[in-house]
């Protein structure tokens, strides 16, 4: 996803790329797990709050089998991918948004599709998106 020109991401209002792309890059990994190998991640999304209460932002990543797997970490100063089955700076989150991934295409095509498109050329085994 670092790869593509960063104008895909402009067009979906991600002027900042990485930052903002949290649920996005989530909602596309787990539709490449799913078209790849047929699995179903879960989407988790919390909320982070600073020392004196204040939201700070929220994040999102996929879980599967018990592994944290983050692929927009840089966001925060963290590594850029995490695959780990313990993260306290995941745990600090509040709140627990989770559920398996099932694509919503109206969301998708909005959202996801132009920056799906432009990787698709990334990917060791290519994908088209069919929704």
């Amino acid at each position: 996803m670092d790869a593509i020109d960063r104008v895909h991401w402009e067009r979906i209002h991600i002027d900042r790329f990485p930052h903002g792309a949290c649920g996005h890059c989530s909602e596309m990994l787990a539709y490449y797990l799913q078209l790849r190998f047929g699995i179903t991640a879960n989407y988790v999304c919390k909320e982070f709050y600073d020392a004196h209460g204040a939201r700070e932002t929220s994040h999102a990543w996929l879980e599967l089998g018990g592994l944290i797997i983050d692929i927009s970490g840089d966001q925060f100063g963290w590594p850029a991918v995490i695959v780990t089955r313990h993260s306290d700076a995941h745990e600090r989150g509040e709140g627990d948004l989770r559920h398996p991934f099932k694509l919503d295409p109206a969301w998708w095509s909005q959202q996801c599709a132009g920056v799906w498109a432009a990787i698709q050329r990334h990917l060791p085994d290519r994908h088209g998106c069919q929704v």
